[in-house]
């Protein structure tokens, strides 16, 4: 153990505390990973529209670069 580490028996006591809190507050977290799912959800389809409208603008052949 060092310096910054807390004791064993007070780390099981924060352990603990937060176990209860999580459990309190069971239902509120679940919606706010839920939301947090479905921005994600959304902003990957947001940029999967995206990259579907600029490969529309693509040209069909490559251009050439550099001398002929």
């Amino acid at each position: 153990m060092t310096e910054t580490e807390p004791p064993d028996d007070t780390r099981a006591l924060v352990k603990e505390a937060l176990a209860d809190v999580l459990r309190e507050n069971r239902e509120w977290l679940r919606e706010l990973v839920q939301e947090a799912l479905v921005e994600v959800a959304h902003a990957e389809a947001r940029r999967e529209a995206d990259l579907r409208v600029e490969g529309g603008r693509q040209r069909p052949y490559p251009v050439p670069h550099g001398q002929a």
